[in-house]
């Protein structure tokens, strides 16, 4: 009576569940990135990035500033300072203007290095975004493989309880024994079992999905297998080499900035306000200037020749980098090739052991309702059943996360 409940329930069950919203790996995908918090952090970083440029650009413009000093140094009975220093007194408020003249080459170097900044800030967003996507499949699939589990079962145990209603009769009348009915119910109730365990461990796969992407809904999801296809390759498109390239740029970038930093430095300047020392003629005080000054390095202790040692040295780690990264690339990436091929080649397989395996059970059906059969023999060829059911699921999510690997690495 208990196992007619339980089984009644299960029929039950599916109904209610295609009340669930039905959600792809693109729904959380597309959730995972737009509620990424490092993704966040890194656009906002570009966005800064180009104020930088602004930032460049306002330092090329005419620096005006303000200057107000005001002094009164008195003597009393003959003591203090001395007034051919101090004048008594000095009232000074001007509008300085100053400006770098022939840094154009500088200004351009220090753009440049802003906008390699910025090209590998772009560039880690995409592995970040790589990174993000890679461990929501994984899961996506994760999950799915349990659901996918879960349905098939739910379907074979509505099959087998119209089947347990007719043995039970039909032991009634002799034609089974009883034990072999019981260890029927029994097989029953294994798989009963294994479906509660199943469904435990989805809420759990699921809810860690959910937290990746962000999700705090408690709403029941279907999850549908993901059509994942192997990406084209692209020569040099992977983020992984592009960084290398920008690493390269930015030391080219850098021996520029050094360089400029030994060319002369021409500034002009002026200014017009008030300068005085004697208050009862201040209105003959008003004035102005003009300057110039040139800055021409002569020696500093070969740091020149120190930053282009560092430089150099850069160089040769980012290469050796970047070598040593191109042989496990191309050794992985062959090998991951190698074992999707051998998993799709299986996955026909199983798909024919499946449909051996279900038309051994129809015609066991049959067998099994005229007592052909013993209840022994149906009995394996359920878990026959249920055996390659999940050898074909779990191939078929292998190949997806091997599919996904390979599109990690050469997107």
């Amino acid at each position: 009576m208990i196992l007619r409940v339980i089984l009644s329930f299960l029929i039950l069950f599916p109904s209610i569940c295609s009340f669930s919203q039905v959600r792809t790996l693109d729904y959380f995908l597309r959730a995972g990135l737009s509620n990424s918090p490092l993704i966040k952090d890194l656009n906002n970083q570009v966005r800064m990035n180009s104020v930088d440029s602004l930032l460049a650009h306002a330092t090329r413009l005419p620096q005006v500033k303000y200057n107000g000093f005001m002094m009164y140094s008195p003597t009393i009975n003959n003591w203090g300072y001395s007034e051919a220093i101090t004048n008594g007194g000095n009232l000074i408020s001007t509008l300085n203007v100053s400006q770098n003249l022939f840094n154009k080459k500088t200004i351009e170097a220090q753009y440049s290095k802003i906008g390699l900044v910025t090209q590998s800030v772009k560039n880690t967003i995409r592995i970040s975004e790589k990174d993000l996507k890679k461990i929501i499949t994984d899961q996506y699939l994760s999950a799915y493989s349990l659901s996918s589990e879960i349905d098939f079962k739910k379907i074979l145990l509505k099959s087998a309880y119209n089947e347990e209603s007719i043995l039970k009769q039909m032991v009634e009348n002799g034609v089974y024994h009883q034990t072999d009915y019981l260890s029927f119910l029994l097989e029953l109730q294994l798989i009963d079992m294994d479906l509660n365990d199943l469904q435990i461990q989805f809420q759990k796969e699921l809810s860690t999905l959910k937290l990746y992407c962000g999700i705090s809904d408690t709403v029941s999801f279907e999850l549908v297998l993901p059509e994942i296809s192997k990406s084209a390759i692209i020569t040099g498109n992977s983020p992984f080499f592009d960084q290398f390239r920008i690493d390269s740029l930015k030391l080219l970038n850098e021996k520029t900035l050094i360089d400029r930093s030994y060319k002369p430095a021409v500034n002009w300047m002026s200014d017009a306000g008030l300068v005085n020392n004697d208050p009862s003629v201040i209105y003959k005080n008003l004035g102005l200037s003009l300057g110039m000054s040139l800055t021409l390095p002569v020696y500093d202790g070969n740091q020149r020749k120190l930053n282009y040692t560092k430089l150099k040295l850069s160089e040769e780690t980012r290469k050796g980098y970047k070598d040593f990264f191109s042989q496990q690339y191309d050794q992985q990436v062959h090998q991951l090739n190698i074992e999707l091929r051998r998993t799709q080649d299986v996955i026909p397989k199983l798909e024919q052991q499946l449909k051996v395996a279900e038309s051994i059970i129809k015609l066991d059906r049959d067998l099994l309702n005229n007592g052909g059969i013993t209840i022994t023999d149906f009995v394996i060829a359920v878990k026959n059943l249920v055996t390659f059911k999940q050898n074909l699921i779990q191939y078929q999510v292998k190949a997806l996360r091997i599919i996904n690997e390979i599109n990690y690495w050469e997107e």
